[in-house]
């Protein structure tokens, strides 16, 4: 599954949508027919058989940079919060089940040329349990619908590096991992960036205010995977 970061690099106009949907969890995909949408429920399957917490088991071996440096700070605000997973870090033992790729620049310059007025800075691909890569809604529907693994591929050189845009982009992609989807798209009743804040927002990303999840991620997870 490839889902983007994007940072805007200009100056842009933000517009409020108003929608007659209900809230519910931000799914990866959906279809939209008139008002009714239809979501494809993409669930990450790995879990400690102990606490019943979703695992995610993270190589990052291939990062590199600040994007190693700020690594650890990305995966504690998960593992930390009060979403029901666990953010690990491994190398072989236990196997990983997510890895986290600071890409070449030559692949990255020609899968994700910058716009003129945007950069990717993330990129997450997620794989059923029949190893299939979740690319399109005609993938996800095709899938088992169950999620095993993860490549997470990060912008080698962004044009405005910072801390924040290290952690967060690399928080954001953590939310992927679980299938969650972007929250600022209109269709989905938007979170509200003062009242609702979501790190799966592009909204909230401009702000530049934290890179934690927030009770927006928590009551996702929990509803999606039924906690």
């Amino acid at each position: 599954m490839k889902k983007k970061l994007t940072i805007v690099l200009a100056m842009f106009t933000l517009f409020a949508f108003l929608t007659s949907t209900n809230a519910f969890a931000h799914e990866m995909y959906f279809t939209q027919s008139g008002s009714t949408i239809t979501t494809i429920p993409l669930r990450w399957t790995p879990k400690n058989t102990s606490t019943g917490r979703l695992k995610v088991i993270i190589n990052k071996q291939s990062l590199t940079g600040s994007w190693s440096t700020y690594y650890e700070d990305a995966r504690t605000a998960w593992h930390s919060s009060a979403v029901p997973a666990e953010f690990t870090t491994t190398t072989t033992t236990p196997v990983p089940n997510t890895y986290m790729v600071t890409a070449s620049q030559q692949y990255w310059d020609s899968m994700y040329p910058d716009g003129p007025f945007s950069e990717t800075l993330g990129v997450t691909e997620l794989y059923d349990t029949n190893s299939l890569a979740i690319t399109s809604i005609a993938t996800a529907s095709a899938s088992t619908k169950q999620l095993k693994g993860a490549n997470i591929y990060l912008n080698p050189s962004p044009n405005s590096p910072s801390a924040f845009i290290y952690r967060f982009t690399m928080s954001h992609e953590l939310g992927h991992v679980l299938a969650l989807g972007h929250s600022h798209l209109p269709q989905y009743s938007p979170a509200n960036t003062s009242t609702d804040p979501s790190i799966m927002s592009y909204d909230y990303f401009s702000l530049g205010q934290s890179y934690l999840p927030q009770n927006h991620e928590v009551n996702d997870v929990k509803k999606m995977y039924g906690y």
